[in-house]
């Protein structure tokens, strides 16, 4: 089925009628794209994942890749045709030994590129080996560009799971890969077999910011009461559109941990439109009082341009750190969303004040952010463990460490000096 601006491809067939026109690459060898990951300039491959447990007990990895990702080369001498070619694979691991590989299995696709399309929707069978549990480790390969990236999918087959729901567009009817959305979404979820009744829990609770790198303090617990709970009919697609700010966590079994949960958090998520979008994120820049004063002005548009300039002190350079911290939010938004916003995450808090790490080493259940000097002498290491969090499998914690004190003023005061802050110069 090709769509005007999607394309799901159903046949493996389909995307592999264009491989005899396609030139044979003479370098095999791939780079794990480790450095660029949480680099939106180096970084080509931002692959969507979500996995879907059917009725019949079988499991489906799907997979969004956007097209303006890859590379395309000419099929034939008139330029005309252009096809990109990727690769998609997948490992599964149990949660009791992560060193054992149970199953493994991929397909490399040839996809055209079609003007007005924008990205292509295809899915993997998975042979889970009939585990209630298991990690799923996921490469997906330009193969022509010769990069990939990897990720790693936490999957529960137990009903009421997660990947129990399967979230569509309204729009479109398409799959709906993202955790959160905002008021003008209207989504159908669908329970992979009947229920008498699905519910769904609202928690409008903010969050707390995350404690800094070098506290001692532990995260409270999250989310442990809801504002209100509603039922609906669970024997077909439920019709899901919600305008109020908060968590929505679904469910076929409320004494269960198990659930969908989904964000509604301002009017542009994940984009940063607004001055109240603009004032927030500058909690990791003030001082108590001084965000007070901001939030409590009168003119809070004019208040953050004057925190700006005191940082900047000339228009030119308050307008590039405007767009390098706020860009910053955004791409923490995309990545980093859990139960609450990315930026308000303990990786947000990190990719704001010190950038994307130089090297991310990364494993089922910590991701370690690398940086250094040029020639990796001096090294500053934050590590991320992943928590067995209800509501997301995208919630890292932070190691804290007393030594990171030192690093996290000196950025700040260079970020209140109107430098955008580099750990080793």
């Amino acid at each position: 089925m090709i769509f005007k601006n999607n394309i799901l491809i159903i046949s493996i067939l389909a995307v592999f009628l264009l491989f005899s026109c396609l030139p044979k690459s003479t370098n095999p060898t791939i780079k794990n794209d480790t450095q660029s990951i949480y680099n939106p300039l180096l970084n080509r491959l931002n692959p969507e994942y979500f996995v879907y447990n059917d009725e019949m007990g079988k499991s489906r990895l799907y997979t969004k890749i956007y097209l303006n990702d890859l590379m395309f080369i000419p099929t034939d001498s008139t330029n005309k045709i252009f096809v990109g070619k990727i690769k998609i694979e997948y490992e599964v691991f149990s949660p009791e030994n992560l060193d054992l590989l149970i199953d493994s299995a991929s397909n490399i696709y040839n996809i055209r590129n079609i003007k007005g399309q924008n990205n292509i929707i295809t899915y993997l069978n998975i042979n889970n080996n009939l585990l209630k549990e298991y990690y799923l480790k996921i490469t997906t390969t330009d193969m022509f560009r010769r990069v990939s990236i990897q990720d790693f999918i936490f999957v529960s087959t137990e009903e009421g799971s997660k990947q129990s729901f399967i979230v569509k567009s309204k729009e479109n009817d398409y799959p709906y890969f993202k955790n959160y959305f905002r008021k003008e979404h209207f989504f159908s979820i669908k329970h992979n077999f009947p229920v008498d009744s699905i519910y769904i829990k609202y928690f409008s609770e903010e969050l707390p910011l995350p404690y800094p790198p070098f506290s001692s303090m532990i995260r409270d617990e999250i989310l442990t009461k809801h504002d209100s709970i509603w039922s609906v009919n669970g024997k077909e697609s439920i019709q899901f559109n919600e305008s109020k700010f908060g968590l929505y966590f679904i469910q076929t079994d409320t004494t269960s941990k198990n659930g969908l949960a989904l964000i509604n958090q301002t009017n542009n998520f994940p984009f940063i439109k607004q001055t109240d979008e603009m004032l927030s994120p500058l909690q990791y820049l003030t001082s108590t009082n001084e965000f007070i004063k901001i939030q409590t002005s009168t003119n809070k548009k004019l208040a953050i341009d004057r925190f700006w300039l005191s940082c900047g002190e000339n228009p030119q350079r308050t307008r590039e750190l405007i767009r390098i911290y706020y860009n910053r939010v955004l791409y923490a938004n995309i990545n980093f969303s859990s139960f609450t916003q990315g930026w308000r995450t303990d990786r947000g808090m990190i990719y704001l004040i010190f950038g994307p790490p130089k090297a991310v080493k990364k494993t089922a259940n910590k991701e370690e952010w690398i940086y250094s000097d040029r020639l990796n002498y001096k090294m500053l290491i934050f590590v991320f463990n992943k928590t067995n969090d209800k509501f997301s499998d995208n919630d890292y914690v932070l190691e804290r460490n007393i030594d990171f004190k030192k690093f996290w003023f000196e950025s700040i005061r260079s970020w209140r000096e109107g430098k955008v802050y580099t750990v080793f110069k």
